[in-house]
């Protein structure tokens, strides 16, 4: 429990120390102050962005042991110590006031973090540390002003590389695939160690080229921490290519060397991250994307099936309608032979005739209202209503079948032509409630324009693989201004205002989205034509 506790202190203590003592073996030997990468500043900052002040007294003991093991004095080594411990407390007050996220999701972040180490903490720590190098003569006073810009552009380099690289895997180390991203990190430095060690590539530019090409496919493929991993092994090994005296950065003179080297570094940083965040955002933004795509066609199933609720309620009250229309006759007829049975009685005349006669004709009337309700029950139930090969001479004939007492009542002829019978793939159920619609709609129509011989015509033909079914009326047809809205979900002209304006838009919804056929309207000599064209063909 106490080891857990102060792990991440030690951590950054002793990551601090042997990264520095690594750096100054690579690139400058014993030297308190190098021109070069020096990682344990980055650490030092990962650690106090993430872990907060806990951290601090690690980095004042890394610092303070590296610097003392580099022939520094104890008391130089304690108050560099606390210098750089004060640098840190400074970050993570920034971080705080500027809202820096330690995920490094957004160009923001990294532009802050960039601004901050560069134009504060850098000039901060370099400054004070080389002042106290010079007060107790650790260095000579007249290298002052070079060895400030050594430490600043050390630490820099080491900061703006290794800080976001450590803050990246702290946040999503556990979502890689640790074998998969170990593999990376072995193949490209085995890629890099031929380059730079066994071919001696010279020219430091192609080797850039050669290593920031694969840095951005992998970025582009794998993500950020996979391209910001790369490119700090791309600077460990150029790091041993100076120390080993090989490669694109030991063929010119040390100043040479160390502006390549560097450049190198430097090149690999700006690019990886540059590219590394475009990708970022825009996985990002593709997130954002597909999440608010699902949220609106979730929303748009559920406007859609609140939609089909209310155009069945409104098939409902025309069902009603319906029933009322067919049980009319019957009704009637039950009246009539119940009056006579009457009649009979008061006379009396009731007898065995009479009574059979009752009996027989009374049954027939209430089988036939009996038979009414079985057609509508089996025209309108959509259980196991499934896509298949359907008769559309069946389901226009059904259709016509069930609106019969209406358009009756309402004196409206209705003819159906067809020479072939014809078969389509698609819902039954569905499909016959469609062309339901659009004979309520052009009854509705008819109804309401006055016309003196109304008329509905129905024809069923093909046109290549495509099988046509129109249904025509004689009622004026669309006003041109209209004829384009009237698919339009809740948009009606029906002057009685008891319309929901959804019929319409339902059908060609059934008939374009589940059945991918086509609803058409077009303005005919003496009315409006609907045409449904499906994929089907002759039975």
């Amino acid at each position: 429990m106490l080891l857990s506790k102060y792990l991440p202190t030690l951590s950054v203590a002793i990551l601090y120390f042997l990264l520095g003592k690594m750096s100054f073996l690579l690139l400058s030997g014993i030297d308190i102050v190098n021109i070069g990468l020096f990682p344990s500043e980055g650490v030092a900052l990962a650690f106090a962005l993430y872990f907060g002040k806990k951290i601090l007294p690690g980095i004042f003991l890394g610092q303070f042991f590296l610097a003392y093991t580099t022939d520094v004095s104890f008391i130089s080594s304690a108050e560099i110590g606390l210098i750089n411990t004060m640098e840190a407390l400074i970050a993570i007050y920034l971080a705080h006031r500027l809202k820096i996220s330690y995920k490094m999701r957004t160009f923001r972040d990294l532009l802050w973090l960039f601004f901050f180490i560069v134009f504060i903490l850098q000039p901060f720590s370099a400054v004070l540390s080389n002042s106290i190098l010079v007060i107790h003569h650790e260095i000579p006073q007249e290298t002052l002003s070079l060895s400030i810009f050594f430490w600043w552009f050390g630490n820099v380099m080491g900061q703006i590389l290794i800080a976001p690289f450590i803050l990246l895997l702290f946040d999503r180390f556990h979502q890689l695939d640790e074998i998969e991203y170990f593999f990376y990190i072995v193949i490209f430095a085995i890629y890099l160690y031929i380059l730079e060690m066994i071919l001696l590539v010279q020219n430091p530019l192609l080797l850039m080229s050669l290593s920031i090409a694969i840095i951005i496919i992998v970025i582009a493929n794998k993500g950020l921490v996979y391209g910001v991993t790369l490119s700090v092994i791309a600077a460990m090994v150029a790091s041993f290519s100076v120390y080993m005296g090989e490669g694109a950065f030991s063929f010119s003179s040390d100043i040479d060397n160390a502006i390549n080297y560097n450049l190198y570094v430097l090149s690999h940083i700006f690019i990886v991250w540059v590219f590394g965040i475009l990708f970022e955002e825009r996985k990002e933004q593709e997130r954002i994307l597909r999440e608010r795509i699902a949220y609106e066609v979730h929303k748009n199933k559920e406007q859609q099936l609140f939609m089909l609720q209310q155009n069945r309620l409104a098939q409902m009250g025309e069902l009603i309608s319906m029933i009322a229309h067919q049980w009319r006759q019957p009704l009637n007829n039950l009246s009539l032979i119940n009056q006579l049975l009457v009649t009979k009685y008061h006379k009396g005349k009731l007898n065995e005739e009479t009574l059979n006669y009752f009996k027989e004709n009374s049954k027939k009337q209430i089988e036939l209202m009996s038979h009414t309700i079985d057609d509508f029950r089996n025209f309108f139930q959509n259980t196991n209503d499934k896509k298949q090969k359907i008769s559309l001479n069946k389901i226009v004939k059904d259709t016509m079948h069930i609106s019969t007492s209406i358009f009756e009542s309402n004196n409206i002829a209705v003819e159906c032509r067809c020479k072939e019978e014809y078969t389509i793939f698609g819902y039954a159920n569905s499909f016959s409630q469609v062309i339901l619609n659009i004979f309520n709609n052009a009854k509705d129509i008819l109804i309401e324009n006055h016309i003196q011989n109304k008329k509905i015509s129905i024809e069923l033909y093909n046109e290549g693989d495509s099988v046509m079914l129109s249904i025509e009326d004689n009622a004026g047809g669309i006003k041109p201004d209209i004829i384009n809205k009237i698919f339009d979900p809740y948009f009606s002209t029906k002057k009685s205002k008891n319309g929901t304006g959804l019929g319409l838009y339902m059908s060609k919804m059934i008939v374009e989205e589940q059945m991918q056929g086509r609803l058409e309207v077009t303005n005919s000599k003496d009315g409006a034509k609907f045409i449904i064209t499906m994929q089907g063909g002759v039975l």
